[in-house]
C-alpha cells in the first residue's frame, strides 16, 4: 500500500502541545532584516513562491531547508517555539502533552520530522533540547552544519545518522555526539516512529 508507514501528525510520539506556526514569524524576522522575498530566496537557493508560501504556513520546509532559512535570516528554530521568557525562572516546568511542537513535514503525514520543545528559549539559554519524532522514511533531507556540539539518546526506533563521512544506524537504548561544524544529518529507515532526545549547546535549530 502507498500509505504504509505514513503517520499523521497526531500521531507521531503520542499526544504532544500544540502545534506552532512559523509562517508568521518568519515574515518577521525578514522584514526586520530588510529583506524582500526575492533576497531571501536567492539567498538560500529556493523560489520565491516557496517563501511566500512559508510564510503564509501554506507548506512546510525540510529540517535542512528550514536550518538554512533560520542561518540566513539570522535567528534560529529554538526562538520559533516560544518568545523569550525568563518570568517564572528559576525552575521550568513543559508538562507532557502541552509542550510545543514544530512540523517539518514535506508533504502531508509523510517525510517529516517533528521537534518537540523540552525546554523554554530564554535569553540566557545555552542549551536547546527536543525529542526529534521521525516518521518511518522521514529525516532531515540533507546534511547541514553549524557551529556547536550536540548529543542525543535514541527513545525508540531506529535512526541512519550521518556525521562527516560516516553513517551509523542506531537503535533505541543507543546514544551518540558530535561536533556540529560536522556536515550531519539522519533519517529514519524503520517502520515505526522513531524519537530521539536532541541536546544542542550553543542553541542553534
Amino acid at each position: 500500500m502507498a500509505n504504509e508507514g505514513k503517520v499523521a501528525a497526531t500521531d507521531v510520539g503520542g499526544a504532544v502541545g500544540a502545534e506552532i506556526k512559523i509562517g508568521g514569524r518568519l515574515r518577521h524576522a525578514r522584514l526586520m532584516k530588510s529583506m524582500s522575498l526575492k533576497d531571501v530566496a536567492a539567498g538560500i537557493s529556493v523560489s520565491e513562491s516557496f517563501i511566500s508560501k512559508l510564510e503564509n504556513d501554506k507548506v512546510q520546509p525540510s529540517l535542512a531547508v528550514l536550518h538554512r532559512l533560520v542561518a540566513f535570516l539570522g535567528i534560529n528554530v529554538a526562538a520559533m517555539f516560544s518568545n523569550e521568557g525568563d518570568d517564572n525562572g528559576p525552575l521550568f516546568v513543559m508538562r507532557a502533552g502541552e509542550r510545543p511542537t514544530i512540523n517539518t513535514r514535506l508533504r502531508q503525514n509523510a517525510d517529516g520530522v517533528v521537534l518537540e520543545r523540552l525546554i523554554p528559549q530564554t535569553r540566557n539559554s545555552l542549551l536547546q533540547v527536543n525529542i526529534h519524532q521521525v516518521v518511518p522514511g522521514g529525516g532531515s533531507h540533507g546534511l547541514i552544519s553549524h557551529v556547536g556540539e550536540e548529543m542525543g539518546y535514541v527513545l525508540e526506533g531506529t535512526l541512519d545518522l550521518t556525521v562527516g563521512d560516516q553513517t551509523r544506524r542506531l537503535f533505541a537504548g543507543d546514544s551518540f555526539s558530535f561536533p556540529s561544524e560536522e556536515p550531519h544529518g539522519y533519517a529514519n529507515p524503520g517502520d515505526v516512529v522513531a524519537r530521539i532526545l536532541w541536546v544542542n549547546t550553543p542553541p542553534t535549530f
